[in-house]
């Protein structure tokens, strides 16, 4: 893992700095990415402030400090509630969208490149092993659509 992600780390660390992303925010927007998606007709799930601070492990102040320049870049967007106009709610926009499959699909890119120098029976071997792993539920959520089909 560590060689993979050394390998990714200069396109996807350059992505991450044109973006001007801190870590929690970085951690923000993949989380924010990961939510699950609506069944038709339903309306997307939407944190409120308070949740993104839970969620993250930060503190409430922290979470709004990382959501603020995320909503001036129109990576991210923050409402109120229609419930409780008190509490602000936070949705990853398209763009920000974009911006998390980038950095995902850098990533993705890095790792294909690495496997691309692996002897076919390295690749076979090892596509049997990740088969097994990427089947667990608590895995296999990771390996979204979305993300194959911007790649």
């Amino acid at each position: 893992m560590r060689y993979f992600t050394h390998a990714s780390d200069s396109d996807f660390l350059r992505q991450v700095d044109e973006l001007d992303l801190s870590l929690t925010q970085l951690k923000l927007l993949s989380h924010l990415y990961d939510l699950p998606e609506p069944a038709e007709g339903e309306e997307p799930t939407l944190l409120s402030v308070k949740q993104v601070a839970e969620e993250l492990g930060i503190s409430l102040p922290a979470a709004s400090r990382a959501i603020d320049p995320l909503v001036r870049r129109r990576l991210a967007a923050r409402q109120e509630d229609p419930v409780d106009r008190r509490v602000k709610r936070v949705r990853l926009t398209s763009r920000g969208e974009t911006a998390v499959e980038r950095l995902f699909n850098a990533r993705i890119a890095a790792a294909e490149a690495v496997l691309s120098t692996f002897s076919g029976s390295e690749r076979e071997k090892l596509a049997e092993a990740f088969g097994e792993i990427l089947a667990r539920p608590e895995i296999s959520r990771y390996c979204r659509r979305k993300v194959q089909r911007a790649s």
